[in-house]
């Protein structure tokens, strides 16, 4: 199994770490591995997911994202910084949806980054003039939780939908399915 960096904590323990290197994929790019057998399942984020031949959508739940920042100085955690900010998120073909619903936002521009190591992101935040979009369940892992980040919920919600792409043939099958239930308890879990 895979995933973005974002949402690559959900996995641990349910699955050994595979060969494919975490990257921001787009949905054509992940579906390769997958028709090819490199991967069996692909945890992804999506409002309303695409058709993708011979592969099966398993939904998994959903929950709101918080908006991380670095605040200095005299700012409260309680509002998002009052001066010019800019929204931080992944590469546009790796997470149109969350483009999509901060663009309706019209807050701030978007800058997208494309880094993996969450280091490079939080050496962003470290400017103290971004917001950057994240599942509360992140800012809880290392080293997202020692970075003393500040985190509000957004004007407006911004609701993230989980699912599983996995090949037809195997969505299905038992183990499929654990995974998949498995993922929506943390999902729900985390959400609280």
């Amino acid at each position: 199994m895979a995933t973005d960096p974002f949402h690559q904590h959900l996995l641990d323990g349910l699955a050994p770490p595979g060969a494919t290197p975490l990257l921001w994929r787009s949905l054509s790019q992940w579906g390769e591995p997958l028709r090819s057998g490199e991967l069996e399942a692909v945890l992804l984020a999506s409002v309303c997911p695409a058709p993708v031949e011979g592969m099966a959508w398993l939904p998994l739940g959903r929950w709101g994202l918080l908006l991380a920042s670095r605040l200095n100085g005299t700012e409260s955690a309680a509002a998002p910084p009052s001066r010019t900010f800019r929204f931080l998120a992944p590469p546009l073909a790796a997470a149109p949806a969350l483009h999509h619903a901060l663009q309706e936002q019209q807050l701030a521009a978007i800058t997208a980054l494309d880094a993996v190591a969450a280091t490079a992101w939080l050496a962003e935040l470290q400017r103290g003039d971004v917001l950057l979009p994240v599942p509360p369940s992140l800012l809880l892992t290392s080293p997202w939780r020692e970075a003393q980040l500040s985190a509000v919920w957004p004007w407006e919600p911004l609701v993230e939908h989980l699912w599983l792409l996995v090949p037809q043939e195997l969505a299905g099958s038992a183990a499929v399915l654990a995974v998949a239930a498995r993922l929506g308890e943390r999902i729900t879990a985390a959400s609280r």
